[in-house]
């Protein structure tokens, strides 16, 4: 595979002593309120996507929708930026464990594989988690590509969205992954 909101505990304090959960580290990812969910709009240069297969979120203009087994991916014209997407039943563990499986996978599932890392975090006030990793790619001509993916359960289901692009191009990758992220509704 190839695919998160942070919000630091509040600690407890009692009488004879203060005790504090450590904050979560890595990359805070916006959720939408309930509100804005039901009223989800496209930002400018993107649109929202109705998928076939039970879920939306805004994607760049020019994206093209392509399947690819259980995954479905929307990519740039000419495949520089690869949003990807995949819905599939809840795994033993959780996202943190899916995460931590796929990593230890990287160097057999994608060429080149380095600077892998998965952090726990949360999505839509469950727990989530995010790995972020460099690659290869597939091809020489592709170079090397950046990836960060983010996976979460939500009403029954476990999804996985993720950006890969060149590295030279990982600022706007994270927009997209954001946007991604934070625009995506299942059903």
């Amino acid at each position: 595979s190839s695919s998160g909101p942070h919000r630091a505990s509040q600690g407890t304090t009692s009488a004879s002593a203060p005790v504090f959960e450590p904050a979560p580290t890595g990359t805070v990812t916006r959720s939408p309120s309930s509100a804005s969910a039901a009223a989800r709009t496209a930002p400018s240069g993107y649109r929202l996507v109705r998928d076939p297969d039970g879920f939306s979120l805004a994607v760049p203009d020019g994206f093209t929708r392509s399947p690819q087994e259980e995954r479905v991916f929307y990519l740039s014209p000419g495949r520089t930026f690869r949003i990807g997407v995949k819905t599939a039943d809840p795994e033993s563990g959780g996202p943190l464990a899916v995460m931590r499986r796929a990593d230890a996978r990287g160097p057999s599932t994608n060429p080149g594989y380095r600077d892998g890392r998965v952090t726990a975090t949360s999505h839509g006030g469950g727990p989530a988690a995010l790995w972020e990793f460099t690659w290869n790619g597939f091809t020489a001509a592709e170079g090397p590509r950046h990836t960060y993916d983010l996976c979460w359960e939500q009403g029954g289901r476990m999804y996985d969205v993720w950006v890969s692009a060149p590295v030279g191009k990982v600022r706007e990758a994270k927009e997209y992954f954001d946007v991604a992220v934070d625009t995506f509704a299942p059903g």
